[in-house]
């Protein structure tokens, strides 16, 4: 992030490589349009290649710090947006080259953690998304939404705690 800062065009390169694809389906996971959720992300390393000396190591690493501006962003589009807007949620699983059915069997489980992901209030789902599907350490997960590692796990808590009542659900929809 030193060499970003410094205006290296190299390293920035090296960073957008290491980064772009999952920042883009990061920003999906909130903004329903793919093409948005791309403008998105282009905005957050915009803002990582002009605020690069901003950055402070303090135990977040760079990755966080990207997703945090992605995460703000993302959420001042929502907030821009008409209430009835969709929010689409990420796509949960990759294609897969097994057996038919087998790849059916886990595009409907994705698409009922999907679902059930979206009946979670905004936080909840953050932090679920940035621990569980995106590998995140609770301390940048926390750092990534301007928040306590104390506050992010109860939100993880809660929110486990919800998806599990939300999947057992007979109708899997939210009552």
């Amino acid at each position: 992030m030193a060499r970003i800062a410094q205006g290296d065009k190299l390293a920035f390169s090296r960073f957008l490589n290491r980064h772009l694809a999952a920042a883009v389906n990061f920003a999906m996971g909130y903004i329903k349009h793919p093409a948005d959720a791309e403008d998105i992300t282009q905005e957050a390393f915009t803002r990582v290649w002009t605020k690069a000396s901003s950055w402070r190591d303090v135990g977040a690493s760079p990755k966080a710090w990207l997703y945090r501006i992605t995460y703000h962003l993302c959420i001042d589009e929502i907030r821009r947006r008409r209430p009835t807007d969709p929010v689409d949620t990420m796509e949960l699983v990759a294609d897969s080259a097994s057996k038919p059915d087998t790849a059916l069997l886990r595009k409907q489980d994705s698409a009922q953690l999907a679902t059930a992901l979206d009946a979670l209030p905004e936080r909840q789902r953050t932090a679920i998304v940035l621990c569980a599907l995106r590998g995140f350490s609770n301390k940048d997960a926390a750092l990534t939404m301007d928040s306590s590692v104390e506050a992010l796990e109860s939100l993880l808590c809660r929110g486990r705690r919800r998806l599990r009542e939300i999947i057992r659900e007979p109708s899997g929809v939210v009552s």
